[in-house]
């Protein structure tokens, strides 16, 4: 079977978390690392939103049928939607855990181990990153590209793991009871770049399901576009909305009232053909045809 470019990547994505889920929790285990464990139950949400993105991205390029006209693009909007959710539970969660160390002063002294397996899972997360947001952003598709902020997210939280383990280490070695509490403090400063990505998916994903408007920049472009098409006399109005990886374009326009409706339906024609070369994310484009009123 021919998968598409997307979720031949996410499903990339889906065996690298797998694989740190079990490495850190190994490690975390056998190295006493409390921090490295807490980052295993991270690898696990990601290995289960990696799931629903996978999902979605599937399933949004099914293409239209009887009961979806306009196909199922927004599955991608509401794979995302549920990504950011999950990194926002998982920062609830997160203090829980910071908290409950602070209060009890449980703190564990981790193996060398732990510090390796944190800077390697570091590197792959940020391979992983870098790789899908390539994708995502060849492919135009919030899903994918969700998955990548997730990835990034969980460089900023790996990285303060490799933090919280090497003052852990020192700490054990020479004594030092104020390094313990690194950990924690780490972790609630990278919470705060958790939260603002998690917010800006969710923001994204309902625009999409809201039928928000594209930026400014690319109306403009689809303007323009249409005014290059000879025979356009005025444009009344554009109205776009972005569903899955592209847009659907609506417009109206006037041409001269005497021409035939052949003549009219080849200037539509015309403004279709146009409208997709200057913006190829576009997937279809209406046009409604009016008289020219001086």
């Amino acid at each position: 079977m021919n998968r598409d470019k997307g979720e031949r990547i996410i499903l990339f994505c889906l065996m690298w978390n797998a694989f740190l889920l079990v490495l850190k929790g190994a490690v975390g285990i056998l190295g006493h690392s409390q921090a490295l464990q807490a980052d295993a139950i991270n690898s696990a949400g990601d290995v289960l939103t990696t799931t629903i993105i996978l999902f979605g991205v599937r399933f949004s390029q099914k293409p239209r049928d009887e009961d979806h006209h306009y196909g199922h693009g927004k599955l991608e909007a509401l794979s995302s939607l549920s990504v950011g959710v999950f990194i926002l539970a998982g920062v609830v969660f997160l203090w829980r855990e910071i908290v409950l160390t602070v209060v009890h002063g449980d703190f564990q002294h981790p193996s060398v181990w732990a510090l390796i397996v944190a800077a390697v899972a570091i590197g792959i997360k940020f391979y992983m990153y870098k790789k899908t947001l390539a994708v995502g952003r060849e492919l135009h598709s919030i899903a994918v590209i969700a998955n990548a902020k997730d990835h990034r997210n969980d460089v900023f939280a790996t990285s303060g793991t490799l933090v919280a383990i090497a003052f852990g280490l020192i700490g054990a070695r020479f004594g030092i009871e104020a390094f313990y509490y690194v950990e924690p403090a780490a972790a609630g400063i990278m919470s705060v770049f958790i939260i603002k990505t998690a917010l800006d998916i969710v923001i994204d994903a309902v625009k999409m399901l809201m039928d928000a408007a594209p930026d400014k920049e690319k109306i403009r472009e689809i303007e323009d576009s249409i005014r290059q098409c000879e025979g356009v006399e005025h444009v009344n109005w554009i109205r776009s909305r972005q569903i899955g990886r592209g847009y659907l374009v609506d417009m109206a326009i006037e041409v001269e009232g005497d021409l035939t409706v052949t003549e009219g339906h080849a200037i539509a024609d015309h403004i279709k053909r146009n409208v997709h070369a200057a913006v190829p994310e576009v997937l279809d484009v209406l046009v409604h045809v009016n008289p020219h009123r001086s």
